[in-house]
């Protein structure tokens, strides 16, 4: 029984050590890009604000804006959302600031955070090595890293808030399923 312990601490740290290397992790550059690619539309905060700033990642319904969902198409040839997602409905009676709609994968379908038509949001740790931001909300998480936001609304179907959250060095919480409602939400699975 020991054995299977020592050997099951072993693969965990080996594993650990493995992410780690070529998850993102790293230590900071100590610099801020100024054109990060965190957002595909960006509304800067008034300055002296005390508001909390909120990102939201471009899968979600803001009125009067195109969700695009990463997608050059949507993003030509979309309408307006008439109305904000339900989400953000709650987020907006608790006087929070939108600062902008934040970038991601196509459809929200990647682990890489990578995005060819709007570009790819920048790892804050980039320096030494090129490091994706990960996951589908990329954006979210580097508008977050980047101070450009205080908080940020992404989606999670297998990890798109998650992995960004670890490769970019902030947190990220996925919700229970259908604690938060979908409505206005751009659909990803059924």
């Amino acid at each position: 029984m020991k054995h299977h312990s020592y050997v099951a601490a072993q693969s965990l740290l080996s594993g650990l050590l493995l992410v780690s290397l070529l998850g993102g992790c790293a230590f900071p550059t100590g610099r801020v890009e100024s054109r990060n690619r965190a957002f595909i539309r960006y509304w800067p905060p008034p300055e002296g604000t005390q508001k909390l700033r909120l990102a939201v990642k471009d899968l979600i319904d803001v009125e009067g804006v195109v969700t695009t969902a990463g997608s050059k198409y949507f993003a030509k040839e979309g309408s307006p959302a008439l109305h904000d997602a339900e989400c953000l409905e709650r987020a907006r009676s608790k006087d929070v600031l939108i600062v902008g709609k934040t970038n991601l994968t196509e459809f929200g379908f990647g682990a890489s955070g990578m995005n060819e038509y709007f570009g790819s949001p920048k790892n804050r740790f980039l320096g030494r090595r090129k490091l994706i931001p990960g996951g589908s909300s990329s954006g979210s998480a580097v508008a977050v890293a980047s101070g450009m936001a205080d908080v940020a609304f992404g989606t999670d179907t297998a990890g798109s808030v998650r992995v960004p959250a670890a490769c970019c060095g902030i947190v990220g919480l996925k919700t229970t399923f259908r604690l938060v409602s979908l409505e206005g939400v751009f659909p990803i699975s059924p």
